[in-house]
């Protein structure tokens, strides 16, 4: 977590000095507020007022001492008295815009900012209070030309550049906003906020050894500062340092057990280190202390389907499009029409909505086959542009329609696609895998027949994803020389079915890994299928395409990444009940090392290619005629 913007405190200062009584009285007055005795402070301040109530210095420190106490309408009317009496006493007028800026009346607290400042331009408080709120409000360019204007008035003030560099930090100046930090350390070396966020904008461009030296100076200065703890043990986690990580966060949760993001993230941590009963109670523990947390419930949702809990999970995935998840890929369609939770469907139309990637879609369209088997009277699917001639073969869909695109609200009910099995009552031993569902186009097949080589095993490759994909630094290969050790099995050609990223390596390979790329030539998935149901083997990593294989009942071989590892593919299985014919997965076995992956692969490629070729030879030996 990053430390905000700050804006100066409450300013209540006695004016006088001296040694009779009211003097002293007045004294006592500010001493205990300044010692936080408040309300022993507003005492002594309303009883002064009462022989002399046009005091302003009086009027705005009991002004103050009733803001912090939320009596905020008595506050306003001390403050418009003392103003009354002193026009130009500028700190009341900066004390009124704080507390307006707390309520959250950002147009009255900016005007009164801006009258303490034409009482008083120089008055650093406000003209910093003000920067910090127009920062607030996105009105960064403003903000900025605030705290130059204190820099240029007053250069050793260590908070107004902290502020400075967080708003270049929100801006996305990443230079600037580190030039600032660094300015605010040179005025004050022990700002531990400073250090922190600097480490943040340092973790955010991949400078991890920096990051986590800032971390670890703010927490020679603090060692309970909390955000620091967390921020470094998040560090650990995206490093997969794990150990490290989950001390880190047991530290975090000592000095504030009911730090939420904490018990999330720990969650996390622990899912990946298989330590799945305390995964299970970090995120319950999280959704009892913020039951709408909708990060908690998604992770906890993800836990159970990725041990096969189904049962447990389906309802808890349908956090997945709640409005407070921090980085949502569903979101409702807007429509009239109400959204089916389970109602008969027997005699209705039924819109299914497109969500999440190009896999999640190939996956889950098989449950419109369902509904229709179900007794729905027409079945209308949205999905991505490149997926509708393809999803057209699927039986039982009465339209297919690209996503974005007009469909009418002529349905009873809408759905998105991963929201039915848990209608369905789909466990493990229940997921519909009639194989294949999806069906290319004869014509297709055709002009890829043509294309292809007849002789030789056939493999396509995919060795990236989408970079948009979350979880792609960890199931993406970093490059096509990864799989060389394939290219040592005799007699295989590789077909690249790279689209996008990857595809510039597809057209010049590494030496030694001849390739044959038709990426250009794949217009869409209906092209993808009637490429891959005439190869041998697909070799994919985690991706649209190997669900693809699986769905149109090809041969395919999925790497798996140790860390990330999607919930589809369940825990410790090498083949998938969601393509149960021909599907085989891959796993790490240790977190970013492909290469004992891949290795195993090659020597159950080249066993493959050789009984195949063996078996080739005996039934080309038996049939030739024998001479005597």
């Amino acid at each position: 977590m990053k430390k905000k913007s700050r804006g100066a405190k409450h300013k209540a200062v006695s004016p006088l000095s001296g040694r009779d009584r009211s003097v002293a009285d007045r004294q006592s007055a500010f001493s205990l507020f300044g010692a936080g005795r408040v309300t022993e402070a507003l005492a002594v301040a309303e009883r002064l007022l009462q022989t002399n109530r046009d005091d302003p210095f009086l009027l705005n420190l009991a002004a103050v001492c009733h803001g912090m106490e939320g009596d905020a309408e008595v506050a306003f009317s001390l403050w418009r008295h003392a103003l009354r009496v002193a026009p130009d006493y500028a700190d009341a007028c900066c004390n009124m815009a704080n507390v307006l800026r707390d309520q959250g009346r950002f147009a009255e607290a900016e005007g009164c900012y801006r009258q303490t400042l034409g009482i008083h331009p120089g008055h650093i408080e406000a003209r910093n209070n003000l920067g910090v709120l127009l920062q607030r409000l996105g009105r960064h360019a403003e903000a900025e030309a605030m705290y130059l204007q204190i820099i240029a008035l007053r250069p050793d003030l260590a908070d107004v550049y902290f502020n400075l560099g967080n708003l270049y930090r929100e801006s996305k100046r990443p230079d600037a906003a580190e030039q600032a930090y660094r300015k605010a350390l040179l005025q004050n070396p022990r700002q531990v906020d400073v250090c922190n966020n600097l480490g943040l904008l340092y973790q955010e461009s991949g400078r991890v050894a920096e990051a986590e030296a800032c971390y670890r100076r703010a927490l020679a200065v603090n060692p309970k500062h909390g955000d620091a703890l967390y921020n470094l043990a998040n560090l650990f986690k995206d490093s997969k340092r794990c150990q490290e990580a989950e001390k880190g966060y047991r530290q975090v949760l000592r000095l504030h057990p009911e730090h939420v993001l904490t018990c999330n993230n720990l969650g996390i941590l622990l899912h990946q280190m298989e330590k799945h009963a305390e995964a299970e109670g970090c995120y319950r523990q999280a959704l009892r202390l913020a039951p709408d947390f909708a990060d908690a419930g998604w992770n906890l949702a993800l836990h159970y389907l990725s041990l096969g809990d189904f049962p447990q999970g389906w309802p808890l995935y349908e956090y997945r499009y709640h409005p407070s998840m921090k980085k949502r890929n569903t979101v409702p369609p807007d429509v009239t029409i109400p959204m089916w939770r389970g109602e008969n469907v027997q005699g209705k139309s039924m819109l299914i909505v497109a969500e999440q990637g190009l896999g999640d879609q190939i996956q889950f369209c098989r449950y419109a086959t369902m509904l229709k088997a179900s007794g729905a009277r027409r079945i209308t699917l949205t999905c991505d542009a490149a997926l509708r001639l393809l999803f057209q073969s699927l039986e039982g869909v009465d339209a297919v329609v690209e996503k974005g695109a007009s469909f009418g609200e002529d349905h009873d009910f809408w759905t998105f696609y991963l929201s039915i099995p848990q209608y369905m009552r789909t466990t493990v031993a229940t997921i519909p895998a009639r194989i294949p569902y999806l069906h290319p186009g004869m014509d297709r097949v055709a002009h890829w027949r043509s294309l292809l080589p007849v002789d030789g095993f056939k493999v396509g490759l995919v060795w990236r994803g989408s970079p948009v994909n979350a979880n792609d630094a960890n199931r993406s290969l970093p490059g096509l020389e990864v799989l060389a050790p394939l290219w040592e099995v005799p007699g295989v050609t590789f077909i690249s079915l790279q689209k996008g990223d990857g595809e510039e390596q597809a057209k010049t390979p590494p030496v030694g890994q001849p390739l044959r790329h038709y990426g250009p030539l794949l217009h869409d998935f209906a092209d993808t299928a009637a490429l891959v149901v005439q190869l041998d083997l697909v070799i994919s990593i985690d991706s649209a395409v190997a669900h693809l294989a699986g769905a149109v009942g090809q041969r395919c071989w999925v790497l798996l990444p140790r860390w990330g590892t999607d919930w589809r593919w369940l825990k410790g299985r090498s083949d998938s009940p969601w393509y149960p014919d021909g599907m085989r997965l891959f796993r790490q076995t240790r977190f970013d090392d492909w290469s004992r992956v891949v290795q195993r692969m090659a020597r159950e490629l080249a066993d493959w290619v050789g009984e195949r070729e063996r078996n080739a030879s005996v039934h080309s030996t038996n049939g030739k005629p024998k001479h005597g």
